[in-house]
C-alpha cells in the first residue's frame, strides 16, 4: 500500500514538472497581447491650438489662399501656492490647526477599526488555524494509517494559518 501510494506520489511529481505547458514561455509575457491595435486607415489630426475663424472668411473657392489666423487669447495664470516659509504667521497658525485636526480625525478612524476588530471575536485565520490544529491534534491521537495522515496534513493546514494570522498582526 505505501510502495503504491509513494509510486504514484512520484509519478505524479515527475508528469506535473515535465508538461512544457508553461516552461517554455516562463520568462517571457506579452503586455500588449490583449490591446486593441488602432486602424491603419484612420489618420491622426493633430490640433495646434485653439484659433478664433471668422465665419465671413470662410468661403469656397478654386484659388489657393490663406487665411489670416488670428493671435491666441492670453490665458489666465493661476496663483502659486505659497510654501510654509513664505507664510505670514497667521496662514501658518491655521494650516498647523488644520493639520492637527486631520491627523486626530485619521487616528481616531485608525482606532475605531481595530476596536470594531476587536469586538468581533478571533479573527478568521486564527479560527481556521484553531479548527485544522484540533482536528489533526485528534486525528494524531485516534492512530492508524488513514488518521496519521488526515492529521498530518490538518496540522499542517492549521499551522499555515495561524503564520498568517501571525504576519499580519
Amino acid at each position: 500500500m505505501k510502495r503504491t501510494l509513494l509510486f504514484l506520489s512520484g509519478l505524479a511529481l515527475i508528469v506535473s514538472c515535465s508538461a512544457p505547458k508553461y516552461t517554455y514561455n516562463f520568462d517571457h509575457y506579452n503586455y500588449n497581447g490583449g490591446k486593441k491595435k488602432a486602424p491603419a486607415n484612420e489618420t491622426v489630426v493633430l490640433n495646434e491650438g485653439p484659433q478664433s475663424i471668422q465665419p465671413e472668411m470662410l468661403t469656397a473657392s478654386a484659388a489657393i489662399e490663406t487665411a489670416p489666423i488670428a493671435p491666441l487669447a492670453e490665458t489666465k495664470t493661476t496663483p502659486v501656492k505659497k510654501t510654509y516659509a513664505q507664510m505670514d504667521k497667521t496662514e501658518r497658525k491655521q494650516l498647523r490647526s488644520y493639520l492637527k485636526a486631520e491627523v486626530k480625525h485619521s487616528v481616531n478612524a485608525k482606532k475605531a477599526t481595530a476596536e470594531a476588530s476587536a469586538a468581533k471575536g478571533m479573527d478568521g485565520d486564527l479560527k481556521l488555524a484553531v479548527i485544522f490544529g484540533a482536528v489533526g491534534i485528534v486525528g494524531l491521537i485516534i492512530g492508524g494509517d488513514v488518521f496519521y495522515i488526515i492529521g498530518g496534513i490538518a496540522l499542517l493546514i492549521g499551522v499555515v494559518f495561524f503564520v498568517k494570522w501571525v504576519i499580519r498582526q
